[in-house]
């Protein structure tokens, strides 16, 4: 322990004061704690009004530890604080600013870059040359270029800027209390002279003792007590500070790591000064913005991983992708490891800040540039209620895409932008991205075109063009297809433009394509409207599609008429191979897929260049015997209107086809087309079976589809109505069994069934039927003999 007292501008001059990040944020300076600042400020006042009646103000001590000229103040960060800016503001008003700027200097916050800037910005006279004392301190500080609007969220500078101005908070009395030091000190510049002279005196009035703990061989145990008050890091200040660390340690094995070090442009003050802007206007509403930071730098970095270490998704890397791409409760607890993997170059900490750098200058969202039809979604991550927003695997390709460009473009432009995500978000929407495998395989392809970022249509149209990459070869054969269109256009009709079209802008095959992606359910993929049926790109044709998608596909699109549409898709079928993978609904998801597949390029080309789109009411298929069956019913029946949803046609033995969705259990979902049952049943049929007035000679089921000529299930059970009810089941392999009590009789007596295949007309099988049921009497007599 010193044994003289200390004046604040003494021990400044002695020791550069570097507050410990472990140390709470200025707490003298919180909301709350006016009366303290009352109380405090008044008698510093005091003391260099030379009214008290001792000759000095004696305040508690400071301990602290030193190392290599610094001293860490572990008790009295906030009178040290205090007295900082009661030094500084004397000086300021004083006109002493620029030869106090220099001593002042050292004090400083240790990796806290926002305090530390904010001190270091209150340092420069320069920053001070207009201020004349005629508008309020707090409001000239705050409205200067240099004051960053993310040191808002600053607790510690928040409190200083308090302690500065004072606050417009009453007492009880209704006064004002007087709790900064602009209001207390309401003087000349004189005034401020003498107070400045005394401060910087050998006798100066206010003084201090300092201990310095590492005399006494303190244990650790007692440092950890005497930081009890000190607050908890965040997964983010551990992060950063981490981070920082690594710099520092890299910079000492390759001078080519320095440069990240800046102590005005490098990244520890970026951290927390240009970088935190960016993040600030999605801040929580206790003005926190750390787990957004967080969570923006691990989905970043994770594309680098998967970029430039190929990290696959069972190395250490892939924990920064969370729990199925849910990374919002991700938290920094197993060190740096992760990071130092990735961040191996300093070229990648390049790319990252000229990021920043661009996204700085962006005046609107970036997403904002998107095309129209992309699910939004938050690039700066936001709060919402207790968590954060976080990404889809289509959307992490797309914030992949983003970087890209900012890392890459010289200068935002926002024409090249928009081009360069057209071409991103159509690649990632109109792919299959449901495993980290097929996310990694789309980032690498935007990795590869990204080289081209600032010209992406002219690298897609021209010759030279030539990619390592297999992802999305259809979704990228269009893109250079329509890439070649738009800068050289082939001899064909330009649409016709909308009638909404604004006259300022203008109207080129351009816009037409992108008015056409952004339309109905198509989301950037409408090769079907300029390739033809022999699955060659061909514009000639595009503006009767086009006209013709509107009307089929639009909000109250023809498409939604029932299976009108489909069924007349249907009827242009010309190979059997096109009656397999096809969906039989009318979703947009199967239309979806209906168009983009080039195994219907025939058909469609057909469709979309037709003038109706009603099946002629004398059609008939081309094909031949059971194919030409399954066509013809799936046409003309309206069967198509009853089904299930996401029916596709399958093949059984004994020639059977059956349409019913993938997984489908329930017998209800599945449907037997081409198969003479349907009609014979159909022809015979009365009711339900819980009909009660039933007529002789006619069929009753529950599995009939009301409205066509069809009944649902791999068998159909009925009831025959002859001189009783009689139960017969028509098996899918083609045979009819007499039923008692939900018995197969033919166990038991196989002369109990009929053969489906020889039964020529309704009539036959009534007949067959009749001599089923007469069997079964005569058998049943028989056995009553016995008896």
């Amino acid at each position: 322990m010193t044994n003289e007292a200390t004046s604040f501008w003494k021990f400044i001059g002695n020791y550069q004061i570097e507050i410990p990040i472990i140390q709470r944020d200025y707490a003298q300076g919180r909301l709350g704690k006016e009366y303290l600042r009352n109380n405090f400020l008044g008698n510093l006042k005091q003391a260099l009004d030379y009214q008290l009646p001792e000759s000095a103000l004696k305040l508690d001590f400071v301990y602290g530890s030193e190392d290599e000229g610094k001293l860490s103040p572990l008790d009295g960060q906030q009178r040290l604080t205090t007295l900082w800016l009661l030094h500084w503001y004397v000086a300021l008003r004083a006109g002493k600013l620029e030869e106090a700027s220099v001593r002042l200097r050292n004090f400083t916050y240790e990796t806290r870059i926002s305090s530390r800037e904010f001190c270091r910005n209150l340092c420069i006279p320069q920053n001070f040359e207009e201020y004349d004392g005629n508008i309020g301190i707090v409001d000239f500080i705050t409205s200067r270029t240099w004051f960053y609007s993310s040191w808002k969220q600053d607790p510690t500078i928040q409190s200083m800027l308090r302690m500065i101005g004072g606050t417009k908070i009453n007492n009880k009395q209704g006064n004002d209390i007087i709790d900064g030091l602009e209001e207390l000190f309401d003087a000349n510049k004189e005034s401020f002279e003498h107070y400045w002279k005394a401060l910087t005196s050998e006798n100066a009035p206010i003084v201090f003792y300092y201990l310095n703990l590492k005399d006494f061989k303190l244990t650790d145990d007692l440092y950890i007590k005497m930081n009890a008050r000190g607050k908890q890091l965040t997964s983010f200040e551990n992060f950063k500070a981490d981070f920082i660390g690594y710099i520092e340690e890299k910079a000492k094995e390759d001078d080519a790591w320095g440069r990240f070090l800046n102590t005005e442009k490098g990244i520890p003050t970026k951290l927390d000064t240009e970088w935190t802007d960016v993040f600030w206007k999605n801040r929580d509403s206790n003005g926190e913005i750390d787990r957004i930071f967080f969570a923006f730098l691990n989905r970043y970095l994770l594309n680098c991983a998967i970029i430039y270490n190929e990290a696959k998704d069972t190395s250490k890397e892939w924990k920064l992708y969370g729990t199925e791409s849910d990374d919002s409760s991700l938290r920094y607890d197993n060190g740096f490891s992760i990071y130092s993997s990735i961040l191996s170059k300093p070229e990648f900490l390049e790319n990252l800040s000229s990021l920043f750098e661009r996204l700085a200058g962006v005046k609107e969202d970036v997403c904002a540039y998107l095309p129209k039809w992309f699910k939004k979604f938050d690039f700066i991550p936001k709060y919402t209620e207790n968590t954060i927003s976080t990404l889809t695997q289509t959307q992490r390709v797309v914030f992949f895409g983003i970087c890209r460009y900012l890392e890459s473009c010289t200068a935002f432009n926002e024409r090249r932008f928009r081009r360069w995500m057209r071409v991103v978000c159509n690649l990632a929407e109109n792919t299959t991205i449901n495993t980290v495998d097929a996310m990694a395989a789309r980032l690498k392809l935007i990795d590869e075109l990204s080289k081209h970022v600032e010209n992406i249509y002219e690298y897609l149209a021209s010759e030279d063009f030539k990619i390592q990459s297999k992802a999305s070869p259809e979704q990228l054969g269009e893109e250079i297809a329509k890439a070649k269109q738009i800068l050289k256009p082939q001899k064909a009709q330009l649409p016709e433009r909308p009638t909404d079209w604004s006259d300022d802008k203008e109207w080129n095959w351009e816009s037409a394509i992108s008015e056409a992606e952004g339309y109905a359910f198509f989301n950037g993929a409408i090769r079907f409207l300029f390739r033809n049926k022999n699955n060659k790109w061909e514009w000639n044709n595009f503006a009767t599609k086009w006209r013709n998608a509107q009307f089929l596909f639009g909000e109250k699109g023809f498409y939604k008429n029932k299976s009108t549409l489909l069924r007349y898709f249907i009827s242009k079928f010309t190979e059997w191979d096109m009656f397999w993978g096809i969906t039989f609904d009318s979703t947009q998801s199967s239309w979806r897929s209906n168009l983009l597949d080039d195994k219907w390029s025939c058909p469609i080309d057909e469709m979309l260049c037709s003038s109706s789109f009603e099946v002629n009411p004398d059609y008939h298929s081309s094909f031949e015997g059971k194919q030409k069956a399954v066509q013809e019913e799936l046409v003309i029946s309206g069967l198509l209107d009853y089904i299930e949803r996401g029916c596709h046609l399958n093949y059984r033995d004994n020639d059977i086809y059956i349409l019913y969705p993938y997984n489908a259990k329930a017998d209800w979902k599945k449907y037997i087309i081409a198969d003479k049952r349907n009609k014979l049943l159909s022809t015979l049929y009365g009711g339900c079976i819980d009909l009660s007035n039933k007529q002789l000679g006619k069929i009753y089921t529950n599995q009939k589809i009301e409205g066509c000529d069809f009944f649902w299930g791999w068998d159909i059970h009925f009831i025959y109505v002859d001189d009783a009810e009689y139960a017969f089941r028509w098996q899918h392999w083609n045979w009819i069994d007499l039923y008692e009590d939900n018995k197969r009789l033919y166990e038991e007596n196989n002369n109990l069934t009929i053969n489906g295949s020889e039964i020529k007309d309704e009539k036959d099988l009534v007949e067959k039927m009749d001599q089923c049921i007469d069997r079964y009497r005569n058998s049943k007599g028989n056995a009553d003999q016995l008896n």
